[in-house]
């Protein structure tokens, strides 16, 4: 019998079945409380989001030179 791997810990939330009344009820709770976020921390979680691109668009344009400038882009592993 193969042991198990502990799990991985992760935000999740379990709902019940919902109907399309409680379902858009739910999600204007949520848009309530992003906006709060928004207002309490919008500031600082704009300059982190700037801060993510950056960094995104850094690691894109990181090139590794093999030598050959007539191989393909797309080498297959």
């Amino acid at each position: 019998m193969k042991p198990r791997t502990p799990a991985r810990r992760h935000a999740q939330i379990h709902l019940p079945p919902l109907d399309a009344g409680y379902a858009l009820t739910l999600v204007d709770i949520f848009e309530r409380a992003i906006e709060a976020l928004w207002r309490a921390h919008g500031d600082r979680m704009a300059q982190l989001l700037q801060q993510r691109e950056q960094a995104r668009r850094a690691a894109q344009h990181h090139v590794v030179l093999d030598g050959d400038p007539d191989a393909p882009d797309d080498i297959p592993f």
